[in-house]
């Protein structure tokens, strides 16, 4: 274990932590605990419930993935659902039904949204719906097969890691005569490196695949079919997540967990924005065509990883934890009721009360997996994960819940879309990333 003294150099407040008493330090359970992994995959089933929302038919299948590790006493779960964004109340709803199944304590699970933009959003207090309680139900059914099969599934394992290069992101953030929108920017930043996490059999057979990519994977977002309506699909998350476990034969659950992408869309998109001569925004869909664009692209990057795994370098399982923590961000006020719909040459940016920053940190030996809410732009995510001490580090975001954009400076200063879709101040996005370097710093020194 650590003193307090240690890890409050740079005035991190064990107050402000989340922690299950095992999450830190060495097990208790023995000398040397081995390190054990299950992952399960279930498909949510849905066609049952049609009309969903705007949604008139589906695609391709939503899943739901759990990874399971433990190492003697402590153990951890990760959770991958296929869709747009969970509420607290989902989130929290899911958290119980895999700590009844795994035994894992809710502080020690990490839910994370594939952010695809083609899936129903799930209230489970909208009574207007009458499809409510059916579709959250379809989601919970899915969850416990997954989470059973993860259980079920522990073995002893080891872990890899390793990263690579794809081109299939671009800037989404264009300069048009009327101010900054939507589009795809070549000359724009984008992070093109490729994270991968492998958790395997002692015989380096494939238990888990887990992949961080700065992409929205919102290839076929807001297209609707040529006769109208929209179809459900796990969208460039599915795509990758579909491509490795096939070429897996199906051993290996694959875990897509979206990076810092809230500047970066696919290079191509099936319904693509416009900007019209008057200044406003528009956009031009090449409906069902745009599977064959998913599926292209779903391919390309999910070569990439499949390449990845065929150099992973074993890491160390020694320090095995789970460390929440909370910052406060200064804010601005937005709503969704009055979010941007065009380019615009100027803005103002009204303070507002500050706002709660939640990280959560998975260290798997020189591994570490950094949680955060808020879609970061992916500079951010850049300078995290380069200034991160430890061997492989994953920055994902749509962790444990949601709360819109945070850009960098030039996003607000550029008036983007990002920024005036924001509910934290300018600058909060650099102060956030000296926090987390800090807390990663901080972590590096801690003994196993």
């Amino acid at each position: 274990m650590f003193s307090r003294r240690n890890f409050l150099g740079a005035g991190v407040s064990l107050g402000m932590m989340a922690l299950a008493a095992p999450a830190l330090g060495r097990s208790t359970s023995s000398n040397d605990p081995v390190f054990r992994a299950g992952a399960g995959r279930a498909t949510i089933s849905l066609s049952d419930l049609f009309p969903i929302d705007d949604f008139t038919g589906q695609h391709d299948p939503l899943s739901i993935r759990v990874l399971l590790t433990e190492k003697g006493l402590d153990k951890q779960a990760i959770v991958v659902v296929d869709i747009t964004s969970l509420t607290n109340t989902v989130i929290t709803k899911m958290k119980s039904v895999v700590t009844e199944i795994t035994g894992v304590n809710a502080s020690c699970i990490m839910v994370s949204a594939s952010h695809s933009f083609s899936t129903p959003h799930l209230f489970i207090d909208d009574s207007q719906k009458p499809c409510t309680q059916l579709l959250f139900q379809a989601f919970i059914q899915a969850l416990t097969r997954a989470a059973q099969h993860a259980n079920d599934s522990l073995q002893p394992a080891i872990i890899g890691s390793g990263s690579g290069v794809s081109h299939i992101a671009v800037n989404r953030d264009v300069l048009t005569p009327f101010g900054w929108w939507l589009g795809a920017d070549d000359a724009g930043f984008t992070d093109p490196t490729v994270g991968v996490i492998t958790v395997n059999t002692l015989s380096h057979k494939p238990i888990a695949v887990l992949v961080n990519y700065a992409v929205q994977p919102a290839v076929m977002d807001a297209s609707q079919t040529e006769t109208g309506g929209r179809l459900i699909s796990a969208d460039l998350a599915g795509a990758v997540s579909h491509y490795i476990e096939r070429h897996f034969n199906d051993d290996a659950v694959a875990f897509y967990l979206v990076g810092c992408a809230g500047d970066q869309a696919p290079y191509f998109q099936a319904s693509r924005h416009l900007v019209y001569g008057n200044g406003t925004a528009g956009r031009q869909d090449i409906h069902e065509k745009g599977f064959l664009l998913l599926e292209l692209l779903g391919q390309k990057l999910g070569e990439e990883v499949v390449n990845i795994t065929q150099n992973i370098k074993i890491d160390s399982s020694d320090n095995f934890r789970v460390v929440r923590h909370q910052i406060m961000l200064k804010g601005i006020k937005f709503t969704p009721h009055n979010a941007a719909v065009g380019p615009v040459s100027t803005f103002h940016y009204v303070s507002s009360r500050p706002i709660a920053f939640p990280i959560t940190l998975i260290q798997w030996g020189d591994i570490i997996i950094v949680g955060v809410q808020p879609e970061l732009s992916a500079i951010l995510g850049e300078r995290i994960r380069n200034a991160s001490p430890f061997t492989q580090t994953f920055v994902v975001t749509m962790v444990d819940g949601a709360a819109k954009y945070l850009p960098d400076i030039s996003g607000y200063q550029r008036f983007t879309y990002e920024a005036r879709s924001s509910p934290f101040a300018p600058g909060e996005g650099e102060h956030a990333v000296q926090r987390i370097i800090t807390l990663l710093t901080e972590l590096w020194a801690l003994p196993a």
